[in-house]
């Protein structure tokens, strides 16, 4: 238990949520939420120069990807913990969390009614181990290996590109992209490449 409420920030770009966290936060006299932030450029300009002890944030800002920024999240100030809150609760984020240097991944899905213990063993604990990572991911009743799943992202991110532009970026060949996306649509049971970025939307695989 600490003597002085731990410093908290809270970072989604859903304002509601953001005011109702905090409420729900501050009836406990060991926690002070100081600051909500709905953007992450807001976010990254506070991190830098004020003190904090824990962040709680969610990963899907309008479309970016918060992890993507941890480095610029934490790059004046990278004493504070970092709490993943996110309704994006799979194995391949949460691995993504972990590997970006995020000390505590949390479904909005969960049990909410204990965060507070969350917060304190975030504050007072070690963070959450990387561990030895599996080449595959579940989700839901599907497998993915994770080359596949980064050929899944960046046929929605380079969607403007042709299959030969899009396998140089991937420094694959023509053929073995093709043979990635064909075997994806038998994993996802999708016929084209559309119904194939919009599985990976609904199924919380690509940030959109």
């Amino acid at each position: 238990m600490t003597k002085t409420p731990i410093r908290i920030v809270i970072a989604d770009d859903n304002r509601f949520f953001c005011d109702a966290l905090k409420d729900s936060l501050n009836v406990h006299s060991e926690l002070n939420v100081t600051n909500t932030f709905i953007t992450l450029k807001e976010l990254i300009a506070f991190t830098n120069y004020q003190n904090l002890d824990v962040l709680i944030l969610d990963v899907n800002f309008n479309g970016t990807c918060s992890l993507d920024f941890i480095d610029k999240i934490k790059k004046g100030n990278n004493h504070f913990k970092i709490i993943v809150l996110t309704t994006m609760n799979n194995n391949f984020i949460k691995e993504k969390a972990i590997h970006k240097g995020v000390d505590v991944f949390v479904g909005k899905d969960e049990d909410l009614q204990n965060f507070k213990d969350v917060i304190l063993n975030c504050f007072v604990h070690q963070s959450t181990k990387k561990g030895k990572t599996s080449s595959k991911i579940n989700i839901d009743n599907y497998t993915f290996t994770k080359r596949k799943l980064e050929i899944l992202q960046a046929l929605f991110v380079h969607s403007d590109k042709n299959e030969k532009e899009l396998s140089a970026i991937l420094h694959i060949t023509e053929s073995s992209l093709k043979s990635h996306k064909r075997e994806l649509f038998e994993i996802t049971n999708t016929k084209s490449t559309p119904e194939l970025i919009k599985f990976g939307i609904q199924k919380f695989l690509i940030i959109a």
